[in-house]
């Protein structure tokens, strides 16, 4: 086999349960994998994303450890055949996963195709968007809306949501909301597609609680904002547009402002697109290109937490290869490390949890996680989950 140059990102390799976990390896826990769920009619996932919820009752007893809940469209094929958002959860962040549910989307049937029609209800659904609410406890999962069409057939944008609770277990699927057209309410951005990855829920200042959601309008035409004050209930699309751009994400900076970082399709050595709100993501600055973010044509990933930016992508000029992680502690201003992920080609998309995972989950040294596209040597293309350090620990490199 020939050589795969990898960074360990996790603890050693470890024996497993078998029926609803996934296989393990160095790089990480495969997460969704090419026949997974073959009674769901699923024949392969893209489009990773994942969020952390909060833990209950810890350090007292009865602590339930805090949930890790990864998503991936549920496939037949191409871009234009999914269908569902698929999910699986983890309670010990991330070695074990729950059996695979769906969270909104519906697959093509007569029944189907004449509810989406009238009122836009069991259509399919793309694009896995996600942020915790904490306000509310609520996971907060917004995607497009497509038709049974050709093509991707994007005809609006829904929103789900579901609540962890005390009880909840592995065994138990999530229980979500029924889906809630936000289409009018994103006005010049219905139908376009948000993220994907992760949505923000700010964390400070003046507009702490507000919900923003990233979408893109066709290849390469424009990116909007969407937010929300009210928990999801209601969505409002700002003014500014940022002609150009594609697949994008939002965090919320150290220093208070929002970070829009996108995707585009000019040379990719000028680095990846961004723009930088002051007021809670009501106006944004102008496009500017971070040349240290050197990439492909690829989405990416960008969260905050504990004063530090992590930043994910291929880190290639040449092709989708070596994902790796970045590291600012200048919100942005500069890059100061990096983690190698995997060096191998892939399809290429990731999605940084939002926070270090809990030490309820994961004892010992501090450490985030990442959600990502992976090829496996025994399962073909899959998502892979796996831990990396947050603190300045030595990496381990491995050739297998």
């Amino acid at each position: 086999m020939a050589a795969l140059l990898l960074i360990m990102l996790g603890t050693v390799a470890r024996s497993l349960a078998t029926a609803a976990t996934a296989p393990f390896d160095i790089s990480g826990t495969i997460v969704f994998y090419n026949g997974l769920s073959p009674d769901e009619g699923v024949y392969n996932y893209r489009i990773p994303a994942v969020v952390q919820t909060k833990a209950f009752g810890c350090p007292n007893k009865g602590c339930r450890p805090p949930a890790l809940v990864a998503f991936a469209e549920a496939r037949h094929g191409g871009d234009s055949s999914a269908s569902r958002i698929a999910v699986r959860t983890s309670f010990d962040g991330g070695d074990t996963w729950s059996e695979v549910s769906f969270a909104a989307g519906s697959e093509n049937s007569t029944t189907a195709r004449e509810s989406c029609k009238a009122n836009r209800t069991s259509c399919r659904a793309s694009n896995p968007t996600v942020t915790y609410d904490e306000a509310t406890g609520e996971i907060v999962l917004i995607y497009v809306v497509r038709g049974f069409g050709s093509g991707e057939d994007a005809i609006g944008n829904g929103i789900v949501k579901s609540t962890v609770n005390p009880l909840f277990s592995a065994s138990t699927p999530l229980n979500w909301s029924a889906p809630l057209d936000i289409s009018a309410d994103f006005g010049a951005a219905s139908g376009s597609m948000p993220g994907p990855g992760t949505a923000l829920t700010l964390e400070a200042g003046p507009h702490t609680g507000r919900l923003l959601v990233v979408s893109h309008h066709g290849p390469y035409q424009r990116d909007y904002v969407s937010l929300s004050d009210d928990h999801g209930a209601s969505w409002r699309t700002i003014s500014t547009t940022f002609p150009g751009m594609d697949e994008a994400a939002l965090t919320q900076l150290p220093n208070g402002s929002v970070l829009l970082n996108m995707r585009h399709r000019q040379s990719p050595k000028i680095g990846r697109g961004v723009a930088v709100s002051d007021d809670g993501g009501e106006t944004f600055g102008p496009i500017y290109y971070d040349a240290t973010l050197i990439s492909p044509v690829c989405q990416a990933s960008i969260v905050s937490f504990d004063d530090v930016v992590y930043f994910s992508n291929p880190a290639s000029t040449s092709g989708r290869s070596n994902l790796t992680i970045r590291m600012s502690h200048d919100s942005c201003k500069t890059w100061s490390s990096e983690l190698l992920v995997e060096a191998g080609k892939s399809e290429g998309y990731s999605c940084l949890v939002q926070s270090a995972l809990n030490h309820f989950a994961v004892p010992g040294p501090p450490s985030g996680g990442i959600l990502y596209e992976a090829v496996d040597s025994v399962w073909g293309d899959s998502i892979k989950f796996a831990r990396f350090p947050v603190s300045p620990v030595a990496a381990t490199t491995f050739i297998v």
